[in-house]
């Protein structure tokens, strides 16, 4: 499943109760402990210049009000974990509540961001 965790306070935006499963916060030692599954998407929705300085490992950049269904994955089980700079940033927060949008069951927002990720001293790209 792609993972889009975010716990945020936009919850059901397009979202019927009870139709769709909320988005998650996961933490960066989480996610890393899940890189390299096939069915894991983690995507980067920091300014392109933020990316090339350091993105974790595997990430697909896409900009947070781009996200569509051709843009992720093409099963809407995948998990989704999207994340962007740091907790301040709402931008994670809003790709993730799109995907929930679109159907994905599995999402999930890193809302520590890459500050976060390079704070509990994992590794980054480029």
């Amino acid at each position: 499943s792609f993972l889009l965790f975010c716990l945020s306070g936009f919850g059901q935006t397009g979202v019927t109760a009870g139709s769709k499963e909320p988005v998650q916060d996961i933490t960066p030692i989480e996610l890393r402990a899940m890189l390299g599954r096939s069915t894991l998407h983690v995507i980067d929705v920091n300014e392109e210049d933020n990316f090339k300085e350091a993105h974790v490992p595997g990430a697909k950049r896409l900009d947070y009000d781009a996200i569509t269904m051709v843009a992720l994955a093409s099963d809407t089980k995948d998990t989704l974990v999207f994340y962007c700079w740091s907790a301040e940033c709402p931008a994670a927060d809003t790709a993730a509540e799109t995907a929930v949008g679109l159907g994905f069951t599995g999402v999930y927002c890193m809302h520590a961001g890459i500050t976060g990720w390079q704070d509990a001293g994992l590794p980054t790209e480029p």
